[in-house]
């Protein structure tokens, strides 16, 4: 299965569970290609160039690059290191002020690199009906250097909710909802305008539910591997 597949087979399954609980997906209007610029997918803003034309912004000293941190960018691109990864709220933000991210080899010191558990914070939502240990994942993230915080509510809704809530506001980067089925998750999470939940059962489908959808809360359920899925998510 190649990734055009991957994704419509994704969305195809989004849909049939949005219909059983009621709800009619309506197909988004296409945006109109901006002159002189060559149309791209959905978070395929950052992609590689020829250090040439590298331009007026340096963040290769970051693994993770946020909204925030686009904000004080005032050139038209910005350089990154390679491996680092890009939330889609900033994937957002440099599309709508057309800059540049341009991905880089460049050499950087380890002591201008920032600490990862006190920067990289996952939001984390538990289902009261999964059957695993929730630790096992909190491990995987631990040794990925990912700090992680687990958001609770009176049900599995308002966990998800209050979770989505962070991921937005940038207080966590991304979130991770675990439950039984991987169904429940994607309904609640998405009912948020700025959050794209994406229900992953392997390592190729949260590549692709980073890199092709933009995804920033991926769902997993209790027969998937966590280590796999979080790998092909975040890319370490």
């Amino acid at each position: 299965m190649n990734q055009d597949e991957l994704i419509e087979a994704v969305v195809k399954e989004v849909k049939r569970v949005l219909a059983l609980k009621g709800v009619q997906v309506a197909s988004a209007p296409e945006k109109p290609a901006v002159p002189g610029r060559a149309a791209s997918p959905q978070a395929k803003a950052s992609f590689e160039m020829p250090a040439s034309v590298l331009g007026d912004g340096d963040l290769t000293g970051k693994q993770v690059i946020i909204q925030k941190d686009l904000l004080v960018i005032h050139g038209n691109s910005v350089r990154i290191a390679r491996k680092a990864v890009v939330t889609p709220l900033a994937l957002d933000y440099a599309r709508e002020k057309g800059i540049t991210i341009v991905r880089s080899d460049a050499a950087v010191k380890k002591a201008e690199l920032p600490s990862l558990p006190c920067e990289v914070v996952v939001g984390l939502a538990v289902s009261q009906g999964f059957p695993g240990n929730s630790g096992i994942l909190c491990s995987i993230l631990a040794a990925k250097g990912f700090q992680v915080r687990e958001f609770s509510g009176a049900s599995y809704e308002t966990a998800v909710k209050n979770m989505c809530n962070a991921v937005a506001s940038g207080t966590a980067q991304f979130g991770i909802c675990l439950e039984k089925t991987g169904l429940e998750g994607p309904i609640h999470a998405n009912r948020s305008q700025v959050i794209r939940a994406v229900h992953c059962r392997g390592i190729h489908e949260a590549r692709a539910a980073r890199v092709d959808i933009g995804a920033n809360v991926i769902v997993l359920d209790a027969e998937s591997d966590p280590e796999e899925i979080v790998s092909g998510f975040t890319g370490l």
